[in-house]
């Protein structure tokens, strides 16, 4: 995969994990209780930053810049699994499938950053 395409694509997804609990955030109803929702928002933002700061790093041909994309799209696999069992158990069959690609393309990358290395 092209690294420029590799380092907006993770920047795009750093930004879009932001924006989403913002709208989560400002609904009514919040999906977990306030201690589990403060880590699971810790890691969130976390990995929202890694994405962000990894893509950066790509950009600017950082020689960090394959082992930071590779941690940061590690823990968006970890997310994206996540979060595609939450929704299965929900019943909403198209979010948990769009999670699972999510998580496969997520694993591709950072296998290319790793034998970047």
């Amino acid at each position: 995969m092209r690294t420029s395409l590799i380092a907006i694509y993770s920047i795009f997804l750093g930004l879009a994990v932001l924006v989403l609990w913002a709208m989560i955030l400002s609904g009514d109803a919040l999906p977990e209780g306030r201690t589990e929702l403060a880590f699971h928002l810790t890691s969130e933002l976390i990995m929202a930053l890694a994405a962000i700061a990894s893509g950066v790093l790509l950009l600017r041909g950082a020689a960090i810049a394959p082992v930071a994309c590779a941690a940061a799209h590690a823990m968006v696999v970890y997310s994206t699994l996540n979060a595609a069992g939450y929704y299965a158990e929900r019943g909403d069959t198209a979010v948990g499938l769009m999670m699972t690609a999510l998580a496969i393309l997520s694993s591709l990358i950072a296998l290319s950053q790793v034998r970047r290395r």
